[in-house]
């Protein structure tokens, strides 16, 4: 068998010689492994697509400078000094 990364070569020579029960419990594992990245990768784009579709995209036509510029200009102080004096 060709292997195409060094990874799986390595994963080839920690398991040979094992005997057949242990590598059938690290087989199980890899599945295992296997099926929890995949469902979270899938769930996370379910919930994201779920996200959007409830609260939509930003749509803006100003730049990012001129929201930021926005956002500076209008935001409010927690603490005025002038408030105390």
């Amino acid at each position: 068998m060709e292997t195409k990364t060094i990874y799986e070569e390595d994963i080839l020579k920690e398991i040979q010689g094992l005997p057949d029960e242990l590598q059938r419990k690290v087989m199980d594992m890899v599945h295992s492994f296997k099926d929890e990245i995949l469902f979270v990768e899938v769930n996370e784009k379910i919930l994201t697509e779920d996200f959007l579709s409830v609260c939509g995209t930003w749509e803006d036509g100003r730049s990012v400078e001129e929201q930021i510029r926005d956002i500076e200009l209008f935001r409010k102080s927690a603490f005025n000094k002038d408030d105390i004096l």
